[in-house]
């Protein structure tokens, strides 16, 4: 499998809605899944009074070093800067920076990509911020890269 990007620049990103601190080990990949059915109980998207767009937005920050290590994963919706969110919510602003840009066509196939990403030897990570938009019929993943 080989997954086209394209390259691009984007200014600060900032969302609203839950927090994880997990990992890519088979338990990490539980504790997502079990955040997800949180995401959509707690009904997120509904307490995000102002969201930008209607997509689902999927972050991963604060990584302790690389694909490899813990890092804190966001389910919730993309804000303008500043927004107050409400009481449960969690808010980050991924930097400026230029990513690396996949789409796929069944959301349902994230994991599959970053599985290709991971494998991927050409791509120069930063690791300020990586994440997805994603719709009901495809995602954009956002992976942060070197210039």
């Amino acid at each position: 499998m080989t997954m086209h990007y394209d390259l691009v620049t984007m200014e600060p990103v900032t969302i609203a809605g839950i927090t994880l601190r997990t990992d890519n080990s088979e338990a990490g990949m539980q504790k997502i899944q079990q955040h997800w059915g949180q995401f959509f109980q707690q009904g997120v998207t509904a307490k995000v009074a102002r969201a930008v767009d209607p997509a689902i937005y999927e972050a991963y920050f604060d990584y302790e070093s690389d694909a490899n290590g813990a890092y804190t994963l966001m389910l919730g919706n993309r804000v303008p800067s500043g927004e107050d969110v409400p009481a449960g919510l969690h808010q980050v602003t991924l930097p400026a920076a230029t990513y690396a840009k996949f789409t796929i066509d069944d959301p349902r196939a994230i994991r599959q990509a970053w599985e290709h990403i991971w494998s991927r030897a050409d791509l120069q990570r930063t690791y300020s911020g990586d994440f997805e938009v994603i719709g009901e019929k495809s995602a954009d993943i956002y992976v942060a890269v070197q210039q």
